[in-house]
């Protein structure tokens, strides 16, 4: 019996054994993981850690120093740039590692391999895009180039050198709970990552949605419908400033070859970048500020996630010194300050992608017909692993265009009739990591200027300032020269060379401009230029933003970083001052009941201010919706319910105030003159309705009702923060969105001593477990900031130095 005992213990031990080791479904080995001695208990670190220490490395020629601050943000001193740039890499894969890794697998379409197969359709886009390609491109231009070598050399080196430290029990907490290793980092997977920007901020087009509107619409009523400059206009180079003449010159297209590449409908969305991303930068020079010296502020609007998209660094060498936000899994500081200036980004939001319709001999895709001959296609098959599943094998096209991105078999195989093929201004090679790299060596603008000519995509705004009371600002990206007004709005013909990109626009006829007579420069996502500017453009532009930020600044004198803190937190919506007073004036109230009266009376005495803790927002935005539904639904809601493009609100709302008809088709009219009263009392009724419901709930105020997520980079509720209680929204100059918003907020006087502040909504560390894991969201609601602490290698007994660590090459 005893031993019959024993062996029934046995087997239960070696089951226990057996499901406490394995990994099951999405749940890792629970042995392991629970494990005090090995498990997530080893990722919570005590609020008392000490950083502190020597570490040996193999890779560094001098000792470097690195001092962490009060909020952990290391300051790097070495004695060359290569150094600091394996410190760099290093100490960011301290703090970030899954984070970076996890960016470069969905840059390049390897999420499946640890995700499964949810992921899969994402990882076939990606590859079908050709991010891999196009990275490998743009890394022989920068292991071509000796200063961006050196830096990504040594950057992966310190990367790998952080790796190699990591056993089980110090494997960041994402690895253990998905159960899975960090590969080696390579220059490659820093390329992707800067390939991933490009696709965030530029990748997508409407093409697909536009081509579908020329079956109801003309060209001249789609125009009317999705103007190329509004009424209102706040351009970022001031109006009625010459431009260069124009060196590049091609001779214009018929109108009717921009509607003839496909004859059937698109039943699907082609993938565009997120309309929330967005950003602000202004620069105000000595006249206009009460110290006299020049002040630079940005904040770039971006997805909100856990760990941060940035990770705050000081880099000190004796041929640089320089602070800022950092990409975590690229070397250099992207948007920051030196000794000598400041500059900031936004995104240009011009359109730099082009579909092209494809005819191929047949579904092997081996030949299409073009310039009226057959021509071979070089086929790629992608392989693309996926946990517990079969490996996937798809078939990539590419043409002289790019890669055919939809075909019969993707997205699905009952939408996708077409053989669509990509060009996209991010496929060509390019070194924007030179850019970043002299820009953190620049010393006035010269320097600024000449770092610029290699930025291509994603195209930017570059704000700049410098100890010398200069400003600036350069829109610099790679843009094709359009052939005509609308070229590359719609899917473009694949089968004459007439339509590739030929030429792009001479950086130096790239809009830009040096101190201003009116003092001050700014960007917040609009048009670059009035109407004289000599080459075509589109894009997807928003005005209100820059309105606002525009009446600011051209309104006040002796400007203080107070101000800067004030403008950049400002929830005026500049929209809502435009749309309501209409809809106001429109409204029949003769038959409302007392609890739409109450609303109403709330609307009228609404400030336009965007706060969180009222509920004029949610009334306003509610009734705005279904006013445009009203209006719009009857136009674009076709019978085979295609996807269409949507007018902006900001052209809706010109367009009611132009003409309260809309004369939109000859058969009729989106809002007819006469009930145009009807449709905007019918709007309010029903808002109204929905919001009442709200009320009975308590959800009415606009921080609860809208709020803000960051979410963790995995959607880990856990690791989250939500239900932050925000204000702002789209058109306010804070643009606090559900999960976008400032995801970096910086103000530097360009004094002497330079004086900066900054914050962004999450920690330096990447581990849920660390009190610097989120230590800056609740400072980031509230509006506050940080002071920078920009140190001299002098500051070393300074109270805001807290540890200290010295790498010393190991022997």
């Amino acid at each position: 019996m005893r031993f019959k005992g024993f062996i029934i213990t046995l087997i239960i031990t070696i089951i226990l054994i057996i499901l406490l080791s394995n990994r099951w479904g999405q749940i890792p080995p629970i042995g392991k993981f629970f494990s005090p001695q090995l498990g997530f208990w080893e990722n919570a670190t005590p609020v008392n850690k000490n950083y502190a220490g020597k570490l040996a490395v193999k890779g560094v020629e001098h000792p470097v120093s690195v001092w962490f601050d009060e909020r952990m943000v290391p300051h790097i001193f070495a004695q060359n740039d290569r150094d600091a740039y394996y410190v760099q890499g290093y100490i960011t894969a301290r703090f970030r590692l899954w984070q970076m890794e996890l960016q470069v697998r969905a840059a390049g379409g390897n999420l499946s391999e640890v995700i499964g197969e949810k992921t899969l359709q994402y990882d076939r886009l990606q590859r079908r895009k050709g991010m891999v390609t196009d990275a490998e491109n743009s890394l022989a231009d920068m292991e071509a180039d000796s200063a961006t070598k050196a830096m990504l050399d040594a950057y992966t080196a310190g990367v790998n050198a952080f790796i190699s430290t990591l056993d089980y029990k110090k494997l960041p907490l994402e690895y253990k709970l998905l159960n899975y290793k960090p590969a080696k980092w390579t220059n490659l997977k820093s390329a992707l990552l800067l390939k991933y920007m490009a696709d965030m901020l530029t990748g997508g087009t409407s093409d697909l949605e536009n081509t579908n509107a020329l079956k109801f619409l003309n060209l001249s009523q789609f125009n009317k419908m999705f103007p190329d400059y509004p009424d209102s206009l706040y351009p970022i180079i001031p109006k009625g400033t010459p431009f260069y003449q124009p060196s590049q010159k091609q001779p214009s297209l018929a109108s009717d070859s921009l509607k003839v590449a496909v004859n059937d409908p698109i039943h699907f969305r082609g993938y565009k970048r997120d309309i929330d991303n967005g950003s602000n930068n202004w620069v105000v020079n000595g006249k206009k500020t009460k110290s006299g010296a020049p002040i630079l502020c940005n904040d770039p609007h971006l997805g909100l996630n856990l760990p941060s998209l940035w990770y705050e660094v000081q880099i000190h060498t004796p041929d640089m010194d320089v602070y800022g936000a950092s990409l975590p899994g690229a070397p250099g500081v992207i948007i920051g300050f030196n000794n000598h200036i400041a500059w900031g980004l936004t995104n240009a939001q011009r359109d730099v992608s082009d579909y092209y319709a494809i005819r191929f001999k047949n579904p092997s895709m081996k030949q299409y017909w073009y310039d009226s001959a057959w021509k071979n296609s070089t086929i790629k098959i992608e392989k693309i692993e996926i946990r517990g599943h079969r490996t996937f094998y798809d078939t990539v096209a590419y043409t002289v265009f790019g890669p055919v991105i939809y075909d019969p078999s993707f997205p699905d195989t009952i939408s996708s009739n077409q053989y669509l093929a990509l060009h996209w201004a991010a496929a060509d090679s390019s070194n924007e990591l030179k850019t970043i790299y002299l820009l953190n060596h620049a010393r006035n603008f010269d320097d600024y200027k000449n770092a610029l000519k290699y930025f291509q995509c994603p195209a930017q705004n570059f704000a700049y300032a410098d100890i010398s009371g200069n400003i600036a600002i350069w829109q610099q990206g790679k843009f094709p020269v359009r052939r005509s007004k609308d070229f590359g709005k719609f899917i473009l013909p694949g089968d004459d060379s007439t339509y590739l990109w030929h030429n792009s626009i001479p950086f130096l006829e790239n809009p830009h401009i040096l101190d201003p007579e009116q003092n001050f420069l700014y960007s917040a996502n609009q048009n670059p230029t009035d109407t004289t500017y000599p080459y075509f453009y589109h894009g997807e532009f928003i005005q209100f933003r820059a309105r606002r930020i525009y009446n600011v600044l051209e309104s006040n004198h002796d400007l203080t970083i107070q101000d800067m803190m004030n403008l950049q937190n400002d929830y005026y919506d500049g929209f809502a001052a435009d749309a309501l007073p209409f809809m106001l004036r429109h409204l029949d109230t003769s038959d409302l009941n007392s609890t739409s009266h109450q609303y109403l009376d709330s609307l009228r005495n609404w400030d336009k201010e965007v706060l969180p803790y009222t509920m004029n927002p949610l009334l306003f935005y509610s009734w705005w919706d279904s006013l445009y539904a009203n209006v719009w639904n009857n136009v674009l809601n076709d019978s085979q319910h295609l996807p269409m493009p949507r007018p902006t609100d900001n052209t809706t709302i010109e367009w009611l105030l132009r003409d309260t008809t809309m004369p939109l088709v000859s058969s009729g009219s989106a809002v007819q003159g006469e009930n145009l009263s009807t449709r905007v009392h019918e709007s309010f009724i029903k808002a109204m309705n929905a919001v009442q419901k709200l009320d009975s709930t308590g959800k009415l105020n606009w921080g609860i009702y809208r709020g803000t997520d960051i979410m963790h980079l995995a959607r880990i509720p856990a690791f989250s923060r939500r239900h932050l209680f925000t204000g702002g929204d789209s058109y306010t100059v804070s643009a606090i969105k559900k999960d976008h918003g400032p995801s970096w907020r910086m103000i530097v006087q360009l004094s002497n001593p330079i004086v900066a502040y900054g914050v962004y909504p999450g920690g330096q560390s990447g581990n849920p477990g660390s009190r610097y894991y989120d230590n800056f969201v609740n400072d980031w609601v509230a509006g506050k900031y940080y002071k920078l602490n920009f140190f001299s290698p002098n500051d070393s007994t300074s109270s805001n130095v807290r540890y200290k660590i010295i790498f010393v090459n190991k022997k």
